[in-house]
């Protein structure tokens, strides 16, 4: 029986993922970005499996007549059409809930890295420096209030650490009432509230939890900003689009909270001349939260299997788009 053809665009996470779509199917491995490039790699595929900062457009999807399936090497799919994938009868699969623990765990080592003053201990030590023990302060968790905006996987698993962990004050932010949140989060102790000005204007450490979406592009802007204290510091390990750069450059050259920390770029990656690396109150990691060995062998064996089981007529275990299977 002929292999479904897969085009893959740069790698998956995991060779054990890469290993496991070749035994099921015909793989091209590419890793230009080139769209048309891609257009002519893809005429023939049944099948994409592509990692940021490849993207699979309009322009890309029409290129590929017998196309079935499109999956992202893990968890997002703000780097799919996923709309017009959807148009077309394509099914756009992905990889949730298998990085949750440890996008939280970098979340949270990004938080205590933040409130300990770990950068500039480590940078003035690196110097010689012993006396910066006397001259930067750090402050516990214990009591302070955890802002976490959204209240999907990730964030439950940020907001249970440090409510449990830490014994902070925890309050999540949610667009609308659910009643299953609601009462995981009253289990936990935490607060709820689907007012995001409120939460910006108590917490010591907001830490930004939610999809990128048109909905959501530029959402936390310098409305925000200015509403925190000016003891605050903000964390993102979510999608570097959701904050307006920008806005947040100018709070933070100009001292008016006390810093941030982000994995998530937008663009990504950042040009190296990119204003906000260049503050001393501000720590960056390449977006990274997501990929430990641990999540990076889950990630990539489950998209494979997902991909396969799609591409033989099957149900995927995780599919973006459910819609489409009603077409």
């Amino acid at each position: 029986m002929k292999k479904p053809k897969v085009l893959q665009i740069l790698s998956m996470y995991h060779q054990a993922g890469e290993k496991i779509l070749s035994e099921g199917a015909d793989v091209v491995r590419t890793d230009e970005l080139d769209v048309q490039i891609l257009k002519d790699l893809v005429s023939d595929a049944d099948g994409i499996v592509l990692r940021a900062p490849a993207r699979v457009t309009r322009e890309i999807i029409d290129a590929a007549p017998n196309l079935k399936v499109i999956s992202g090497a893990g968890v997002g799919l703000d780097n799919i059409d996923v709309k017009y994938a959807t148009e077309k009868g394509i099914m756009v699969l992905h990889a949730p809930a298998v990085n949750d623990v440890s996008t939280a765990e970098h979340a949270i080592l990004l938080i205590m890295a933040l409130s300990k003053s770990l950068i500039p201990f480590h940078s003035e030590m690196s110097q010689g420096n012993y006396g910066i023990r006397m001259l930067c302060p750090s402050y516990e968790l214990k009591g302070k209030r955890a802002g976490i905006v959204g209240f999907g996987s990730i964030a439950k698993e940020v907001a249970k650490r440090l409510k449990l962990g830490f014994e902070m004050d925890v309050i999540v932010w949610v667009r609308r009432y659910n009643e299953t949140k609601h009462q995981l989060a009253n289990e936990l102790g935490l607060t709820v509230t689907t007012n995001l000005d409120e939460l910006f204007q108590t917490s010591d450490f907001i830490s930004l939890h939610i999809p990128l979406t048109p909905e959501t592009k530029g959402i936390i802007d310098n409305h925000h900003f200015q509403m925190m204290k000016p003891t605050a510091y903000l964390i993102n390990t979510a999608r570097g689009a959701i904050i307006n750069h920008d806005d947040l450059y100018e709070v933070l050259k100009n001292n008016k909270i006390a810093g941030a920390a982000l994995d998530v770029f937008d663009p990504e990656p950042p040009p190296k001349n990119w204003p906000l690396l260049s503050l001393p109150n501000v720590i960056v990691t390449p977006h990274v939260g997501g990929t430990t060995v641990e999540s990076n062998y889950k990630m990539a064996t489950t998209v494979a299997k997902n991909v396969l089981k799609a591409l033989a007529g099957e149900k995927p275990d995780f599919i973006g788009n459910p819609e489409v299977l009603d077409q």
